[in-house]
């Protein structure tokens, strides 16, 4: 069995070596495509690989992967950026000819970002590797994926994590650029978008504080949603973005309706809490906060923010503690979220504020 890595890249010189070294060795065939660079990009690629081929850009991300993969000739294809680094590259094979026959994709964990700490603050499980059958195809100018008419089953790969390392000067370039392009899918789709299309757009637009075009694709989107992990972390932003505009009780009802929809996932409870602290209702604070906190991570394939459930709810919860007279639960919450991120200003004043309190003596 032989497994393929495929990317398309364009002015990576300053990261590629560190992705084509994370999964060198650990591969058969690496397929670079490049889309128009200008920098070493193309003479770091050749150090790896004899496969690297041009394609000129055309707006399209989807083109640009497929492209990649009709180039791969191993019996698995898979993909990579060339600002992710891979762990555990070494188990890609072996995991890969465990799988079952009826098995046709596989995911890899996908840490997307993370903290000055080390925290994880984005992931999500993400296809990576198909068989090679020409079954799966790309769709999508932007936010790619994988589709397939093949009735095959799909799993996960425990072993193997992609990281992703973006170059953070290029962040707005590259935010302003997908916005660009899922406006083109937007636009080339009418007058039936994709769902994800407009979601992904509310997400970019809130990410670069557009709130209006934020409000006008999230509430779009939420008129014709069809996946529920996607609509409620869809009605989560809507709350959010209500909160942003101080339009506290039209947050509310949003975090009503997104507990509707999937009473069973924290994010929401924790959205009751944070607007309930800003009107300042706080035993409501505590009262849902510890609703949400008693509830498990969800499982799903879409993008979650673990700090979301470990650490963001608890200025809202110890700060409502403290109202309520709960001073010594307050120090104790504000130390666990210190152990997260041991130099959060808030809540290293909040602990020496807590403990002056606890340990003044009682008159």
């Amino acid at each position: 069995m032989r497994v393929a890595i495929t990317m398309i890249v364009k002015n990576e010189e300053r990261v590629l070596a560190r992705c084509l070294e994370s999964i060198a060795g650990a591969v058969d065939e690496i397929v670079v495509v490049d889309t128009g660079s200008t920098d070493r990009t193309r003479e770091i690629a050749a150090r790896f690989t004899d496969k690297v081929f041009d394609f000129p850009w055309r707006a399209d991300f989807a083109a640009a992967r497929q492209f990649a993969f009709d180039r791969a000739t191993a019996e698995w294809v898979g993909w990579l950026d060339a600002d992710d680094i891979v762990i555990g590259a070494e188990t890609i094979r072996p995991e890969l000819a465990a799988v079952a026959a009826n098995v046709g994709s596989v995911y890899w964990r996908y840490v997307v970002g993370r903290d000055p700490h080390g925290n994880i603050t984005c992931e999500y499980w993400r296809e990576r590797c198909v068989r090679n059958n020409g079954a799966s195809r790309w769709v999508g100018r932007i936010h790619e994926v994988l589709v397939t008419d093949q009735p095959w089953a799909s799993a996960r790969a425990m072993g193997v994590q992609v990281e992703h390392h973006p170059e953070l000067e290029r962040g707005e370039e590259k935010l302003q650029r997908n916005i660009d392009l899922l406006e083109a899918e937007l636009e080339a789709s009418s007058p039936t978008p994709e769902p994800r299309t407009l979601y992904y757009l509310a997400r970019d637009y809130a990410s670069a504080g557009n709130l209006k075009m934020a409000f006008t694709h999230v509430q779009h989107y939420l008129r014709i949603a069809t996946w529920l992990d996607e609509k409620y972390l869809a009605q989560n932003l809507l709350s959010s973005l209500y909160r942003r505009e101080k339009r506290y009780h039209a947050a509310l009802d949003s975090d009503f309706d997104a507990l509707r929809i999937l009473p069973t996932w924290p994010d929401a409870y924790f959205g009751l809490a944070e607007t309930y602290y800003y009107l300042q209702e706080w035993p409501k604070v505590v009262h849902w906060a510890e609703m949400g906190r008693g509830l498990p991570v969800p499982e799903t394939l879409a993008i979650l923010n673990p700090m979301t459930y470990s650490h963001a709810w608890l200025i809202h919860y110890t700060n409502a503690l403290f109202q309520v007279g709960r001073v010594r639960d307050a120090l104790l919450w504000t130390r666990k979220a210190l152990e997260i991120r041991p130099d959060d200003p808030w809540h290293l004043h909040n602990e020496q504020f807590f403990s002056g309190m606890v340990t003044q003596p009682r008159p």
